[in-house]
């Protein structure tokens, strides 16, 4: 299935015009979980129609759990540096788990607008092929129980434990969105850290991109489809001339 997606994706600018644009600081209902804690417990369904548990991964050194999704262009951008972050720490140790946290009936129109999929388990499958996913990609939208539990606040948020489950780093993979123009790996140093026996240095960074979609914001997008029904739509057959306009294209867009 061809996702156009990628290609839309890959132009940065689209990130100051997401309607779903958020961070951490945002205030939410779902408190994030403490630096020190340890890792809550899950077994969620993943994008291979099989059942994953946090104790499938107990021999890791390190355990990264990414929550991201399909939805979020940020999250989009950021698919191949997971990918790449899996596949150079798999030989040392590191696990990583991806958990798509969205209820997707919660995903408003609006901000559909980047993607040919939504966040349904079934769209899941669809983005984990295409786009050759290298670590499990796990459903919690249903209920949102585990998201709950663990309460990232947009996508994607990566929570990094240690040997012993407890939390060690939460936050964001690096600190720019636009690959060519990052400084900073923090995600990586905080693996290279608990790798080497050494304490984390900086522990919590600002997650951003796209809000978490809690099922209580399906309320919003319930909202939002009855004002788009309320609307009138017209409709008139294309004139030569009209098409003439279009390939004119006075907008400048």
């Amino acid at each position: 299935m061809l996702i156009r997606s990628l290609a839309i994706c890959a132009l940065p600018l689209l990130l100051l015009v997401s309607t779903n644009f958020a961070s951490a600081e945002e205030s939410e209902p779902h408190p994030t979980l403490t630096i020190g804690s340890a890792a809550p417990d899950f077994c969620l369904p993943g994008a291979d129609d099989k059942s994953h548990c946090l104790k499938d991964y107990k021999g890791s050194k390190v355990l990264v759990i990414a929550f991201i999704c399909n939805h979020c262009p940020t999250s989009q951008l950021y698919e191949t540096r997971i990918k790449q972050l899996a596949e150079d720490y798999k030989d040392k140790g590191v696990t990583l788990v991806a958990i798509e946290p969205n209820n997707p009936d919660a995903v408003r129109l609006n901000e559909m607008g980047y993607t040919d999929v939504g966040d349904s388990l079934e769209d899941m499958k669809i983005r984990a092929e295409y786009r050759h996913f290298n670590f499990p990609y796990l459903y919690d939208g249903e209920t949102q129980k585990i998201t709950t539990a663990y309460g990232p606040s947009a996508t994607p948020h990566l929570f990094i434990f240690d040997s012993d489950r407890k939390l060690r780093y939460e936050g964001r993979l690096d600190n720019n969105v636009r690959e060519p123009l990052v400084t900073k790996r923090d995600a990586r140093e905080a693996m290279d850290a608990l790798l080497a026996g050494k304490s984390v240095a900086v522990a919590k960074t600002p997650s951003v991109g796209c809000s978490t979609k809690w099922i209580y914001k399906e309320a919003g997008r319930r909202k939002e489809m009855e004002e788009i029904e309320k609307n009138p739509l017209e409709l008139k057959p294309v004139t030569s001339d009209d098409l003439e306009g279009l390939r004119k294209n006075s907008t400048g867009k």
